[in-house]
């Protein structure tokens, strides 16, 4: 079994993937996905949705910098 952690591809990390996925991972112990649906928004509505929604967390310190708020909290 490998040891690498486990992200999604680097075109869907702007993307709520929880939320369309059935087989979530056992690291979310609520998934959203049981409780919450996007189907019936219009895909602008949705896309304006995601996008205020997304919650940006930095894995290393080269993408800490990036952020100014990140930076502040080290």
């Amino acid at each position: 079994m490998s040891t690498r952690p486990k992200r999604p591809p680097e075109y869907l990390k702007h993307c709520h993937c929880n939320f369309n996925v059935s087989n979530t991972s056992s690291r979310v112990k609520y998934p959203l996905n049981s409780v919450l649906s996007y189907d019936k928004l219009s895909p602008s509505y949705k896309a304006f949705v995601m996008s205020i929604s997304s919650h940006v967390e930095p894995n290393t310190y080269s993408e800490v910098v990036k952020y100014d708020c990140w930076r502040k909290a080290i």
